[in-house]
């Protein structure tokens, strides 16, 4: 699989429509986003998983209304409200069993208040798949790009962090291992037949152990009874919370109409303070730069205009003495030829002496007050223009520059003055203390009820993992159930396949795991700074268990690495498991240099970007990937995007070339002028 375009609308801070070729080659496989910090990074990485898995992209769990409130805060910011359309467009190629198809799929979701309603668009080599129904295409892209396994190709550095963290506990390292792996989806399939074969033993079962079944199940209705009281009670708990929050809102608001927001205000105001100061200083650095170039020249624009008048003057006398010297040597040539007189019957004498007049009457007429002119300044033509530029550019860009910069400079001067006025003000305690008083006794029965929540939450868990006991003593029963009576075949049918997933699963664990613990080590001493230490990983198929292997044949767990090192670690288990799973899907890697070393860094732009996938989709700060990392990934970029957000619109706008592509050399007014 390949992605070709992507082209996204209205959502995050892209505005309108942005097209973004991503084509690859063989030899360069790398598409690169830079952008800062909330240019909009994360949500092109963000869009891409919407357009392909929609509600699956937030996880299985995600209730429909959250994805929905996901999707509106998504919905892109104009001046006058928010969009109320976007959509995001994927074109990619899938080849399967030799045939090469081109998809286009495009998700478009619709604001209507109080739902989002959502439209999938699919088309096959430009048509519409007639074999599927559209509500099939979900189930077909999933199929394609199943969500289980994008995690191993589509992720960021928040991924790589857990994965990381997650190393140092051996428990949810374990959880994440086998969810990676797969292999929690076979223990899915074996509790939903768990499920299934207590259903079925539920309704032919033996008459002692159905009553105690009965009293298990009025032991359960009572607990959820007592919960669903608890919660109740819980909730009309959080109501009165909330009243009181209002009372105290209401009180603040009072103290800050007398003045009492001071206190809450003096941190904003000291921060303003500062960068007030620092941007006043900005401008007038900008305004010395200014005057310290050409502005002087906006001082004596009359001086300014002699010198333009002067040159201009200058290059007209010298065209003409030009003219002049290239109109008498052709004369000369002309008056030198014998064909011009011979038919004229013109004495020699009368020919010299007409040939002086001519001579005499054509220099008269470029003679100016019978002296030659003298040039007082001896400049090229290019130079001219120089001088021309500076003259204009002093007449009309700086004055403009210079008032800005002052406007801007005055205007921040201003409203520090008036954030100093607010510094020095204070309220008047004989106003605000009762408000205050009234105000410390609602937070004090706030936290009160705030206790009281806690305690009912904490009889809900007490409650909770009572009801876990009851349900596994029923679980029990059903199982002993089972020994008893003759169940039905699609019981026993159910009870042999759980029986043979439990075999599938062990076996399925030790392939993945012996593939893994090959691949991981290959990975691992290709990025890890200590390949010439370690030799190889082993992973115990029991535990999960990994160790280090070093050359001297010492072993050292996984847990004992440090934080740097878990995070390549992460990262080399993710591209390991990845290439295992068999799927040729693109990889696409958010912020993936955070917490690392230069060595490291060095390693994956070496040895990971340009291998890890054959499309790899890079999203990087230029504090991740600098200019010398850039010149050595280059090779391998086929195309370069910079992400350039604009504060003042909140718009993030996508340009071809990195961030230091489209640097120029440019000569400045000094150099000009001098």
């Amino acid at each position: 699989m390949k992605f070709n375009k992507l082209v996204i609308e209205d959502f995050g801070p892209y505005r309108g429509q942005n097209e973004l070729d991503l084509t690859t080659t063989d030899n360069s496989p790398i598409i690169l986003f830079g952008g800062q910090n909330g240019a909009g990074k994360t949500t092109l990485f963000e869009a891409i998983r919407f357009c392909l898995h929609g509600r699956s992209a937030l996880g299985r769990r995600v209730a429909m209304r959250e994805y929905h409130q996901t999707v509106r805060s998504r919905l892109h910011e104009y001046p006058d409200g928010k969009a109320e359309t976007a959509s995001v467009r994927i074109e990619f190629e899938y080849a399967h069993l030799g045939e090469k198809d081109y998809y286009s799929v495009e998700r478009t979701w619709r604001d209507r208040g109080k739902s989002i309603v959502e439209n999938l668009e699919m088309r096959r080599n430009g048509k519409i798949p007639t074999e599927l129904d559209k509500d099939q295409w979900q189930d077909f892209l999933q199929q394609l790009v199943p969500p289980g396994v994008s995690q191993l190709f589509f992720f960021d550095g928040e991924k790589i962090q857990e994965l990381a963290s997650a190393v140092e506990s051996d428990d949810s390292f374990t959880d994440s291992m086998y969810s990676l792996l797969g292999l929690d989806l076979v223990d899915r399939l074996d509790t939903d037949l768990s499920i299934y074969v207590s259903q079925k033993l539920d309704s032919s079962g033996v008459e002692g152990i159905n009553d105690e079944l009965e009293d298990y199940r009025e032991e359960k209705e009572a607990l959820e009874e007592e919960i669903e009281r608890l919660g109740d009670e819980k909730f009309e708990k959080k109501e009165e919370l909330d009243t009181i929050q209002d009372e105290i809102n209401e009180i603040e608001a009072k103290i800050a109409s007398e003045g009492g927001s001071y206190a809450n205000r003096r941190d904003d105001l000291k921060e303003r303070r500062a960068e007030l100061k620092a941007s006043i200083e900005s401008h007038e650095g900008q305004i010395e730069e200014i005057v310290t170039g050409i502005f002087p020249f906006t001082l004596a624009p009359d001086l300014c205009k002699n010198v333009v008048e002067r040159l201009q003057e200058e290059t007209e006398q010298q065209n003409q003495r030009t003219a002049k010297e290239e109109l008498t040597k052709e004369l000369d040539d002309v008056l030198e030829e014998d064909d011009v007189w011979e038919d004229l019957g013109v004495s020699e004498g009368d020919v010299n002496e007409l040939t002086t007049r001519i001579r005499s009457k054509l220099e008269g007429q470029f003679d100016h007050d019978g002296d030659d002119p003298q040039l007082a300044h001896q400049f090229s033509r290019a130079q001219r223009q120089d001088i021309y530029s500076v003259v204009d550019r002093a007449m009309n860009d700086v004055p403009q520059q210079f008032a800005e910069a002052n406007h801007r400079t005055e205007a921040d001067v201003r409203e520090l003055q008036e954030v100093e006025s607010s510094l020095s003000k204070a309220p008047d305690q004989s106003v605000i203390s009762p408000m205050i008083d009234e105000l410390n006794e609602l937070t004090e029965e706030m936290g009160s009820l705030k206790n009281e929540i806690e305690g009912l939450e904490s009889e809900i868990s007490t409650l909770q993992n009572k009801l876990e006991t009851v349900n596994s003593r029923i679980q029990s029963k059903l199982d002993e159930k089972s020994r008893l009576e003759d169940v039905s075949e699609r019981a026993n049918l159910a009870s042999d396949v759980r029986k043979a997933i439990e075999d599938y699963r062990d076996e399925l664990a030790k392939e993945k795991l012996g593939k893994l613990e090959e691949v991981l080590s290959d990975r691992y001493l290709t990025l890890s700074n200590k390949s010439d230490f370690y030799k190889e990983i082993q992973i115990d198929e029991d535990t999960l268990d990994i160790s280090l292997i070093t050359r001297h044949g010492s072993q050292k767990p996984h847990t004992e690495l440090s934080a740097g090192e878990r995070q390549i670690f992460a990262t080399s288990l993710l591209w390991a498991l990845a290439e295992i799973s068999g799927r040729p899907l693109p990889f696409i890697i958010d912020t993936p240099l955070g917490r690392l070393d230069q060595r490291h860094r060095n390693n994956l732009i070496k040895r990971f970007f340009p291998e890890a996938s054959h499309q790899v989709l890079i999203f990087s700060t230029d504090t991740e990937i600098d200019d010398q990392q850039y010149e050595v990934l280059s090779r391998d970029v086929a195309k370069a995007y910079h992400l350039e957000y604009d504060e003042t619109e909140g718009v993030t706008v996508p340009t071809e070339g990195y961030f230091w592509d489209d640097d120029t050399d440019q000569t400045s007014p000094e150099e000009i002028t001098s």
